[in-house]
Protein backbone atom coordinates (compact mmCIF):
# COMPACT_ATOMS: atom_id res chain seq x y z
CA UNK A 1 0.00 0.00 0.00
CA UNK A 2 1.25 3.49 -0.82
CA UNK A 3 1.97 5.97 1.96
CA UNK A 4 -0.28 9.03 2.23
CA UNK A 5 2.66 11.19 1.15
CA UNK A 6 3.27 9.13 -1.97
CA UNK A 7 -0.45 9.01 -2.79
CA UNK A 8 -0.63 12.79 -2.53
CA UNK A 9 2.50 13.17 -4.65
CA UNK A 10 1.13 10.81 -7.30
CA UNK A 11 -2.17 12.64 -7.63
CA UNK A 12 -0.47 16.03 -7.74
CA UNK A 13 1.84 14.79 -10.50
CA UNK A 14 -1.07 13.22 -12.36
CA UNK A 15 -2.88 16.56 -12.32
CA UNK A 16 0.18 18.33 -13.69
CA UNK A 17 0.65 15.73 -16.42
CA UNK A 18 -3.00 15.89 -17.39
CA UNK A 19 -2.72 19.64 -17.85
CA UNK A 20 0.56 19.43 -19.77
CA UNK A 21 -0.36 16.53 -22.01
CA UNK A 22 -3.97 17.09 -22.82
CA UNK A 23 -4.68 20.81 -22.81
CA UNK A 24 -7.00 21.36 -25.72
CA UNK A 25 -7.96 17.62 -25.83
CA UNK A 26 -9.49 15.63 -22.96
CA UNK A 27 7.74 13.48 -27.78
CA UNK A 28 29.69 -0.66 -31.74
CA UNK A 29 31.29 -1.29 -34.13
CA UNK A 30 34.74 -0.81 -32.63
CA UNK A 31 37.33 -1.19 -35.35
CA UNK A 32 40.33 -2.38 -33.33
CA UNK A 33 42.40 -2.79 -36.48
CA UNK A 34 42.19 0.86 -37.54
CA UNK A 35 45.09 3.04 -36.35
CA UNK A 36 43.12 6.27 -36.43
CA UNK A 37 41.52 6.79 -33.02
CA UNK A 38 39.06 9.36 -34.37
CA UNK A 39 37.71 6.82 -36.83
CA UNK A 40 37.55 4.22 -34.07
CA UNK A 41 35.59 6.65 -31.90
CA UNK A 42 33.17 7.42 -34.74
CA UNK A 43 32.55 3.69 -35.10
CA UNK A 44 32.04 3.23 -31.37
CA UNK A 45 29.44 5.96 -30.89
CA UNK A 46 26.08 6.54 -32.50
CA UNK A 47 24.14 9.71 -33.19
CA UNK A 48 20.62 10.83 -32.34
CA UNK A 49 18.79 13.37 -34.50
CA UNK A 50 15.65 15.03 -33.19
CA UNK A 51 12.68 15.18 -35.57
CA UNK A 52 9.78 16.44 -33.43
CA UNK A 53 7.81 15.62 -30.26
CA UNK A 54 9.16 12.13 -29.40
CA UNK A 55 10.40 11.39 -32.92
CA UNK A 56 14.11 10.55 -32.98
CA UNK A 57 16.41 8.98 -35.57
CA UNK A 58 19.30 6.89 -34.25
CA UNK A 59 22.31 6.08 -36.43
CA UNK A 60 25.26 3.79 -35.82
CA UNK A 61 27.47 2.88 -38.76
CA UNK A 62 25.12 1.85 -41.53
CA UNK A 63 22.25 1.08 -39.14
CA UNK A 64 19.39 3.56 -38.79
CA UNK A 65 16.17 3.38 -36.80
CA UNK A 66 13.26 5.75 -36.18
CA UNK A 67 11.10 6.19 -33.09
CA UNK A 68 7.57 7.65 -33.44
CA UNK A 69 8.42 9.45 -36.70
CA UNK A 70 5.00 9.87 -38.34
CA UNK A 71 2.14 11.78 -36.71
CA UNK A 72 0.02 14.83 -37.45
CA UNK A 73 -1.52 15.98 -34.18
CA UNK A 74 0.35 18.51 -32.06
CA UNK A 75 -2.67 19.20 -29.85
CA UNK A 76 -1.69 22.84 -30.19
CA UNK A 77 1.25 22.27 -27.87
CA UNK A 78 3.90 19.92 -29.19
CA UNK A 79 6.50 20.04 -31.95
CA UNK A 80 5.42 18.55 -35.27
CA UNK A 81 8.00 17.05 -37.60
CA UNK A 82 8.64 19.82 -40.17
CA UNK A 83 6.95 19.02 -43.47
CA UNK A 84 10.22 19.15 -45.44
CA UNK A 85 11.74 16.64 -43.02
CA UNK A 86 8.67 14.40 -43.19
CA UNK A 87 8.76 14.42 -47.00
CA UNK A 88 12.49 13.64 -46.99
CA UNK A 89 11.81 10.63 -44.77
CA UNK A 90 8.96 9.50 -46.99
CA UNK A 91 11.15 9.72 -50.08
CA UNK A 92 14.14 8.11 -48.40
CA UNK A 93 16.42 11.07 -49.00
CA UNK A 94 19.72 11.17 -47.06
CA UNK A 95 20.16 11.16 -44.15
CA UNK A 96 16.78 9.43 -43.85
CA UNK A 97 17.61 6.65 -46.30
CA UNK A 98 18.00 2.92 -45.63
CA UNK A 99 16.01 2.83 -42.40
CA UNK A 100 16.23 -0.61 -40.79
CA UNK A 101 13.21 -0.33 -38.48
CA UNK A 102 10.52 2.00 -37.17
CA UNK A 103 9.41 1.75 -33.54
CA UNK A 104 6.07 3.04 -32.27
CA UNK A 105 5.72 3.65 -28.53
CA UNK A 106 1.92 3.87 -28.53
CA UNK A 107 -0.95 4.64 -30.87
CA UNK A 108 -1.81 8.24 -29.97
CA UNK A 109 -2.15 10.95 -32.60
CA UNK A 110 0.97 12.82 -31.49
CA UNK A 111 3.06 9.65 -31.98
CA UNK A 112 1.48 7.60 -34.74
CA UNK A 113 -0.24 8.00 -38.09
CA UNK A 114 -1.46 4.72 -39.59
CA UNK A 115 -1.75 6.33 -43.02
CA UNK A 116 1.83 7.61 -43.06
CA UNK A 117 3.31 4.40 -41.69
CA UNK A 118 1.43 2.31 -44.25
CA UNK A 119 2.60 4.59 -47.06
CA UNK A 120 6.18 4.49 -45.84
CA UNK A 121 6.36 0.71 -45.43
CA UNK A 122 4.81 0.19 -48.87
CA UNK A 123 7.49 2.37 -50.45
CA UNK A 124 10.45 1.10 -48.44
CA UNK A 125 10.57 -2.66 -48.70
CA UNK A 126 13.53 -3.21 -46.35
CA UNK A 127 12.11 -1.37 -43.33
CA UNK A 128 10.42 -3.24 -40.48
CA UNK A 129 7.81 -1.98 -38.03
CA UNK A 130 7.82 -2.85 -34.31
CA UNK A 131 4.76 -1.58 -32.45
CA UNK A 132 2.17 -2.41 -29.79
CA UNK A 133 -0.85 -4.41 -30.86
CA UNK A 134 -3.04 -1.30 -30.79
CA UNK A 135 -0.92 0.41 -33.46
CA UNK A 136 -0.82 -2.71 -35.66
CA UNK A 137 -4.60 -3.00 -35.37
CA UNK A 138 -5.00 0.65 -36.40
CA UNK A 139 -2.81 -0.05 -39.41
CA UNK A 140 -4.99 -2.97 -40.53
CA UNK A 141 -8.21 -1.00 -39.97
CA UNK A 142 -6.91 1.89 -42.04
CA UNK A 143 -5.80 -0.44 -44.85
CA UNK A 144 -9.20 -2.14 -44.86
CA UNK A 145 -11.02 1.19 -44.94
CA UNK A 146 -8.88 2.41 -47.84
CA UNK A 147 -8.97 -1.02 -49.54
CA UNK A 148 -5.19 -1.23 -49.53
CA UNK A 149 -3.43 -4.57 -49.78
CA UNK A 150 -1.23 -5.40 -46.77
CA UNK A 151 0.47 -8.36 -48.44
CA UNK A 152 3.62 -6.42 -49.32
CA UNK A 153 4.28 -5.35 -45.73
CA UNK A 154 2.68 -8.04 -43.59
CA UNK A 155 5.89 -10.04 -43.11
CA UNK A 156 7.67 -6.91 -41.79
CA UNK A 157 5.14 -6.10 -39.07
CA UNK A 158 6.17 -7.11 -35.56
CA UNK A 159 3.45 -6.73 -32.94
CA UNK A 160 4.53 -6.56 -29.29
CA UNK A 161 1.81 -8.43 -27.36
CA UNK A 162 2.34 -7.08 -23.85
CA UNK A 163 -0.31 -6.75 -21.20
CA UNK A 164 0.17 -4.70 -18.04
CA UNK A 165 2.47 -6.61 -15.68
CA UNK A 166 3.84 -9.00 -18.31
CA UNK A 167 7.51 -9.88 -18.28
CA UNK A 168 9.72 -7.99 -20.77
CA UNK A 169 9.47 -8.95 -24.43
CA UNK A 170 12.62 -9.68 -26.45
CA UNK A 171 13.16 -10.40 -30.13
CA UNK A 172 15.67 -9.94 -32.91
CA UNK A 173 14.33 -7.78 -35.73
CA UNK A 174 16.27 -7.15 -38.93
CA UNK A 175 19.58 -7.51 -37.08
CA UNK A 176 18.49 -5.40 -34.08
CA UNK A 177 18.16 -6.78 -30.57
CA UNK A 178 14.85 -5.34 -29.38
CA UNK A 179 13.40 -5.46 -25.87
CA UNK A 180 10.20 -3.89 -24.61
CA UNK A 181 8.39 -3.37 -21.32
CA UNK A 182 4.83 -2.14 -21.00
CA UNK A 183 4.89 0.85 -18.65
CA UNK A 184 1.61 2.72 -18.06
CA UNK A 185 0.93 5.95 -19.89
CA UNK A 186 1.42 9.18 -17.95
CA UNK A 187 -1.47 10.09 -15.69
CA UNK A 188 -1.88 6.61 -14.22
CA UNK A 189 -4.34 5.15 -13.29
CA UNK A 190 -6.18 6.97 -16.07
CA UNK A 191 -5.49 5.67 -19.59
CA UNK A 192 -4.55 2.26 -18.21
CA UNK A 193 -5.78 0.73 -21.48
CA UNK A 194 -3.06 2.48 -23.53
CA UNK A 195 -0.32 0.08 -24.62
CA UNK A 196 2.68 2.30 -23.93
CA UNK A 197 6.02 0.60 -24.55
CA UNK A 198 9.51 1.38 -23.29
CA UNK A 199 11.87 0.08 -25.96
CA UNK A 200 15.52 -0.81 -25.42
CA UNK A 201 17.30 -1.40 -28.73
CA UNK A 202 20.88 -2.56 -29.35
CA UNK A 203 21.80 -1.29 -32.79
CA UNK A 204 23.38 -3.68 -35.24
CA UNK A 205 27.14 -3.58 -35.72
CA UNK A 206 28.25 -2.00 -38.98
CA UNK A 207 28.79 -4.59 -41.69
CA UNK A 208 28.19 -7.68 -39.52
CA UNK A 209 24.65 -6.81 -38.37
CA UNK A 210 25.52 -8.32 -35.00
CA UNK A 211 24.55 -6.69 -31.69
CA UNK A 212 26.76 -3.67 -30.96
CA UNK A 213 27.54 -1.68 -27.84
CA UNK A 214 25.29 1.24 -28.87
CA UNK A 215 22.08 0.85 -26.90
CA UNK A 216 19.20 3.33 -26.75
CA UNK A 217 15.96 3.46 -24.78
CA UNK A 218 12.79 5.23 -25.89
CA UNK A 219 10.23 5.59 -23.12
CA UNK A 220 7.13 6.80 -24.95
CA UNK A 221 4.73 8.58 -22.60
CA UNK A 222 5.71 6.55 -19.54
CA UNK A 223 4.30 7.42 -16.14
CA UNK A 224 7.04 8.52 -13.67
CA UNK A 225 6.11 6.20 -10.81
CA UNK A 226 8.79 3.83 -9.53
CA UNK A 227 6.13 1.22 -8.76
CA UNK A 228 5.95 0.63 -12.52
CA UNK A 229 9.70 0.21 -12.96
CA UNK A 230 10.79 -1.60 -9.80
CA UNK A 231 9.32 -5.03 -10.75
CA UNK A 232 11.61 -5.10 -13.81
CA UNK A 233 14.86 -4.43 -11.95
CA UNK A 234 16.59 -7.49 -13.43
CA UNK A 235 15.66 -6.35 -16.93
CA UNK A 236 17.06 -2.85 -16.48
CA UNK A 237 20.26 -4.12 -14.88
CA UNK A 238 20.91 -6.78 -17.51
CA UNK A 239 22.13 -4.24 -20.06
CA UNK A 240 23.53 -0.70 -19.88
CA UNK A 241 21.74 1.87 -22.03
CA UNK A 242 23.93 4.56 -23.57
CA UNK A 243 21.15 7.14 -24.00
CA UNK A 244 17.55 7.11 -22.80
CA UNK A 245 14.84 9.41 -24.15
CA UNK A 246 12.31 10.00 -21.36
CA UNK A 247 9.38 12.38 -21.68
CA UNK A 248 10.44 15.64 -20.09
CA UNK A 249 8.08 15.38 -17.13
CA UNK A 250 10.43 12.78 -15.58
CA UNK A 251 12.69 15.73 -14.77
CA UNK A 252 9.97 17.41 -12.70
CA UNK A 253 9.83 15.05 -9.72
CA UNK A 254 12.25 13.34 -7.37
CA UNK A 255 10.61 10.02 -8.23
CA UNK A 256 11.00 10.57 -11.97
CA UNK A 257 14.66 11.50 -11.58
CA UNK A 258 15.26 8.48 -9.35
CA UNK A 259 13.83 6.22 -12.06
CA UNK A 260 16.30 7.66 -14.55
CA UNK A 261 19.35 7.55 -12.30
CA UNK A 262 18.66 4.49 -10.12
CA UNK A 263 16.43 2.11 -12.08
CA UNK A 264 16.81 2.06 -15.85
CA UNK A 265 20.64 1.79 -15.98
CA UNK A 266 21.22 4.55 -18.54
CA UNK A 267 24.35 6.69 -18.83
CA UNK A 268 22.62 9.70 -20.37
CA UNK A 269 19.07 11.09 -20.50
CA UNK A 270 17.66 13.48 -23.09
CA UNK A 271 14.13 14.73 -22.55
CA UNK A 272 11.58 14.65 -25.37
CA UNK A 273 7.87 15.49 -25.81
CA UNK A 274 8.81 19.07 -24.95
CA UNK A 275 6.20 21.76 -25.76
CA UNK A 276 7.07 24.23 -28.52
CA UNK A 277 7.06 26.93 -25.86
CA UNK A 278 9.66 25.36 -23.59
CA UNK A 279 8.55 25.64 -19.95
CA UNK A 280 10.75 27.76 -17.73
CA UNK A 281 10.52 24.99 -15.16
CA UNK A 282 12.17 22.59 -17.59
CA UNK A 283 15.01 25.01 -18.34
CA UNK A 284 15.52 25.46 -14.62
CA UNK A 285 16.13 21.73 -14.09
CA UNK A 286 19.47 21.92 -15.89
CA UNK A 287 18.63 18.69 -17.73
CA UNK A 288 19.31 17.97 -21.38
CA UNK A 289 16.35 17.93 -23.75
CA UNK A 290 15.46 18.10 -27.41
CA UNK A 291 13.10 20.85 -28.55
CA UNK A 292 14.22 21.94 -32.04
CA UNK A 293 14.07 19.58 -35.04
CA UNK A 294 17.55 18.90 -36.37
CA UNK A 295 19.29 18.93 -32.99
CA UNK A 296 21.81 16.14 -32.71
CA UNK A 297 23.50 14.31 -29.87
CA UNK A 298 26.38 11.85 -29.95
CA UNK A 299 25.38 8.68 -28.14
CA UNK A 300 27.82 7.26 -25.67
CA UNK A 301 30.23 10.02 -24.72
CA UNK A 302 28.11 13.12 -24.10
CA UNK A 303 29.59 15.09 -27.02
CA UNK A 304 27.15 17.28 -28.91
CA UNK A 305 26.68 18.62 -32.40
CA UNK A 306 23.97 21.30 -32.46
CA UNK A 307 23.18 19.36 -29.35
CA UNK A 308 20.40 18.80 -26.92
CA UNK A 309 19.57 21.89 -24.91
CA UNK A 310 20.51 22.19 -21.27
CA UNK A 311 20.31 24.84 -18.60
CA UNK A 312 22.89 26.97 -20.42
CA UNK A 313 20.44 27.62 -23.26
CA UNK A 314 17.75 30.27 -23.18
Amino acid sequence: MLSKTKQKSRWQLAAVLSTLLYSGIATCHQDHSHPNSAIKQAAEFGQATYLGNEAVMIEHGDTKILFDPFFHNSYGTYQLVPEAMRQAMMQGQPPYDNIDAIFISHAHGDHFSAQDVLTYLTRHQNTWLVAPNQAIEQLYRFAEKEQQDMAAIKARLVAVPLNFGDQPWRNKVNGLVVEAVRIPHAGWPQRADVENLVFRVALADEGTKQESNVVVMHMGDADPDDDHFRPFKAHWQRKVTDTAFPPYWFFYSMEGNDILTEHINAKQHIGVHVPVNVPKELKATGKQFFSKPGQQQTIGNGMTKQGAEDHHHD
